[in-house]
């Protein structure tokens, strides 16, 4: 297959293009998000302030937060918000969200973008040691795989945690930092268990993902061409990934979602403060405000590495961009 680099006026339509295609969905996420929340049992007045106090102050709260309204009113209200860049008021917590988010957000994506490297990694590996000629690295690798891919991503950083930081204490047991050692090492050792009880089933899903792409191309007739052409091996490999990596990284988009879902567990597990912990503690608190902002950050965050994913397939595959593929 020819390669002919995408034009600009193509990249900017492409990009236009999937942008819409995000707002919209974003709203969608909103909207569901919203009204989910308001469906969750529980006065949030009452859960904020605490079984002490008075119907006259929980009925304070309600108005100062804007619960005494229509639903469809205060949707609106907070839709605007949410455009403007205001996500609004914690009164659990009694301060803005934007405060509270950073950190968290800051935590979770340092979280995520190791999980993500790692799972590349693993996918690389596997998928290779997948199309090998031995029979029994295959094997291997097809048990390896069945087995990262069955097993809950709570269920693998519970036994990460008993067996590595429990039993054998190689690695911390949670946490980002120890006492008195913010190094680049020290964070790094806190980041390797949890990352990869995050990045073991994604991982596994695109090297299946990448086995498929490389035994297709080896039952045409393409490598054979290269190799009659006098490429190299390396060469050739090159040609054959870069065929090949476009479904894996539609893969890696979407196994975001799974490891942001994962996060919500594993960040319990090892303390860290990240937006999977706060959203669970927003949650118990009945913390509309709080619970919507990280929701939808997260949904968001979704949406834009899927864009990524897109305009980065569009870029290596010329069939995408054309509407072909």
């Amino acid at each position: 297959m020819e390669y002919r680099p995408i034009t600009q006026n193509r990249l900017i339509r492409l990009i236009a293009g999937r942008a819409v295609m995000t707002v919209v969905t974003a709203v969608f996420v909103a909207v569901v998000v919203f009204f989910a929340i308001r469906a969750i049992p529980g006065d949030p007045a009452l859960t904020i302030l605490g079984t002490d106090s008075t119907p006259e102050e929980r009925e304070a709260l309600r108005l100062t937060m804007g619960l005494n309204r229509p639903l469809a009113e205060q949707f609106w209200a907070w839709l605007g918000r949410m455009a403007a860049g205001d996500l609004g008021y914690s009164y659990s917590q009694g301060r803005p969200v934007v405060t509270i988010i950073g950190p968290a957000l800051n935590n979770t994506l340092l979280l995520g973008g190791t999980a993500s490297l790692l799972a590349i990694v693993i996918a690389l590996v596997m998928g290779n040691l997948a199309t090998s000629r031995w029979t029994p690295v295959r094997r291997v690798v097809d048990w390896a795989e069945a087995l990262f891919l069955s097993a809950p991503q709570y269920t693998v950083a519970l036994l990460l945690l008993i067996l590595l930081a429990v039993i054998w204490p190689v690695f911390p047991a949670g946490g980002l930092a120890t006492r008195g050692d913010r190094s680049v090492l020290g964070l790094a050792s806190h980041l390797v268990l949890p990352a990869a009880a995050l990045a073991l089933a994604p991982g596994a899903q695109m090297a299946r993902s990448l086995k498929t792409s490389i035994s297709t191309l080896q039952a045409t007739e393409l490598l054979p061409t290269l190799r009659a052409r006098g490429l190299s091996p390396m060469r050739m490999a090159v040609h054959a990934h870069h065929n090949a990596l476009p479904p894996m990284i539609t893969v890696l988009g979407i196994q975001v979602g799974t490891m942001l879902g994962g996060a919500l567990f594993v960040e319990q597990i090892f303390t860290i403060p990240g937006l999977g912990a706060l959203i669970v503690q927003s949650v118990t608190l009945r913390d509309y405000t709080l619970v919507q902002a990280v929701a939808l950050i997260i949904a968001l965050i979704f949406v834009v590495v899927m864009l990524a994913a897109d305009v980065v397939n569009a870029l290596l595959d010329p069939r995408i961009r054309k509407g072909r593929a």
